[in-house]
């Protein structure tokens, strides 16, 4: 440090030239100078606990919603807006309630609603006078025996006990088009009765 003040003092009186070897130490001790003061200036660091808020997804935000169609033995008959993944016990709920004379067996109110679907709850006795029928002459493919199902234009011995089989399984058809998944109903079949049937 003493060689560097005396190089200094030198230079600045005009008594020596400057040396490479100032300049390099000159340097050295700016950039020194420069990390110490980085150092002492710097912030600190925040603390506590953060979080970070990511963007809503679009669709998680908007809830979606269904419409059914309830008729019959119910309070308040009618068209509900309900959300996605409700049940029939939630469509009952909202048109007021069953009537005093509704066969609750008539309905499967844990099954899970589709979009646009009409429900039919039946008078006590109603269904045992009706069969397989549902009003306007319809078959219901959730009700209909073997031999009902075998008046539809295509459907045979084989294909109503499938029909019944694949109801069974799965808690009754949520829509005629359900039907589809049964094996051996393609679409030209299908065509054939679907004016013909109702849930």
């Amino acid at each position: 440090m003493d060689w560097l003040k005396t190089q200094l003092i030198s230079a600045l009186s005009g008594d020596q030239k400057v040396t490479r070897k100032l300049l390099v130490s000159l340097a050295a001790l700016v950039a020194v100078a420069s990390l110490v003061l980085v150092a002492i200036n710097r912030p600190e660091a925040p603390t506590g606990e953060f979080e970070i808020s990511e963007g809503l997804n679009e669709a998680e935000s908007i809830e979606q919603f269904l419409y059914v169609h309830i008729v019959g033995e119910i309070k308040t008959p009618g068209m509900y807006q309900l959300p996605l993944g409700a049940r029939l016990v939630d469509a009952v709920f909202a048109a007021g309630g069953l009537t005093a004379d509704a066969d609750n067996s008539s309905v499967n109110l844990a099954r899970e609603l589709s979009d646009g679907e009409q429900i039919v709850v039946f008078k006590v006795g109603e269904i045992a006078e009706a069969g397989g029928s549902a009003p306007g002459g319809l078959i219901s493919i959730n009700r209909a025996t073997a031999e009902q199902l075998e008046e539809l234009p295509g459907i045979g011995p084989a294909l109503s006990s499938r029909i019944i089989a694949y109801r069974d399984a799965n808690g009754g058809f949520k829509t005629k088009e359900d039907l589809l998944n049964v094996s051996g109903i393609g679409d030209s079949i299908f065509a054939g009765f679907t004016d013909l049937i109702t849930l």
